[in-house]
């Protein structure tokens, strides 16, 4: 754990995105056509640069996390698990006058998210030697990458990758660590980038108009945002089993929300949680309520 610890913040580590798929956009309008489609900005991505977003409904609900690639002559787009069916019709009916192609891949693709300071450049190099692609994405605020390779050279990358691989709880850890919601998990399509927490992480708000954006701009203007997750650190031995499920309560027993993601952090001192949450509540005392027991919760910054 303390070299993963130290590894993430010195130099990159390394996370399987396991279940996501590919999609790719061609054609020279594909960049301002996926502008108008996406919460982040695209119009200025050169062959090489990356950045991640999301895919909203009209009624700016969240339908799937987007990481966009930059080819020469292609965008790369990675699709959270779950949502690549719906998301090829849905982006395929958006295509009407654009002279613009989407497809899936020749051949299966894996995807990988590389963390720390030293990830674009390790990305970049593993890129060139597999024929993959890759970007720096920051998806953390430590630095970041992004890398896509052909499916039969996933092995070669996570051999490569030894020592400095997260499993699922590794990776659990160091996003709550840095408070990063994941898809599926802490956030779905019921929820709008403000109820994720990605409104200031995820959605360009210099950029011009793309679907859903009048509902977000106006929740962000009138500040009505009444739940949202947010990252908790309870107060439990680390002995203690906290699971995803479990009650965020008010002190008198009233219910506050409910836990999403949980990892244990020695550089935090303790257990973070991920819950959803009602937001007044974050003004008084929380408690986790689960079957490990009744534990004391409060407000986690970034570490």
């Amino acid at each position: 754990m303390a070299d993963l610890d130290a590894l993430a913040r010195n130099e990159a580590v390394v996370a399987p995105a396991a279940g996501w798929d590919t999609l790719l956009v061609t054609g020279p309008e594909r960049l301002g056509w996926l502008e108008g489609l996406l919460t982040c900005e695209l119009k200025k991505l050169t062959p090489g640069a990356g950045t991640w977003g999301l895919a909203l409904n009209r009624q700016g609900k969240i339908q799937s996390a987007v990481w966009v690639i930059a080819g020469a002559d292609e965008l790369w787009l990675a699709l959270a698990p779950g949502t690549a069916i719906a998301m090829q019709a849905e982006l395929g009916r958006m295509l009407i006058m654009e002279d613009a192609e989407l497809s899936p891949p020749a051949v299966p693709q894996r995807w990988f998210t590389l963390h720390g300071p030293g990830a674009a450049e390790l990305a970049a190099g593993w890129a060139l030697e597999t024929g993959g692609v890759s970007a720096s994405i920051d998806f953390t605020g430590l630095g970041g990458a992004a890398l896509v390779v052909p499916e039969t050279v996933e092995p070669l990358i996570l051999g490569r990758s030894e020592g400095r691989l997260l499993d699922a709880n590794d990776w659990a850890r160091l996003r709550l660590e840095r408070g990063l919601p994941e898809f599926g998990t802490d956030y779905d399509g019921s929820d709008r980038p403000h109820e994720a927490a990605l409104d200031r992480r995820a959605v360009s708000w210099s950029k011009g108009c793309y679907l859903g954006q009048e509902v977000v701009c106006m929740q962000d203007m009138r500040g009505k945002v009444r739940r949202s997750v947010r990252v908790l650190h309870v107060d439990a031995p680390a002995g203690a089993s906290l699971e995803p499920g479990a009650a965020i309560e008010r002190p008198g027993g009233e219910a506050a929300g409910s836990v999403t993601s949980r990892a244990y952090s020695a550089r935090a001192g303790g257990w973070l949680v991920m819950a959803k949450l009602q937001l007044e509540a974050l003004q008084g005392e929380l408690w986790y309520v689960g079957a490990a027991g009744r534990f004391p919760a409060r407000s986690a910054d970034l570490i």
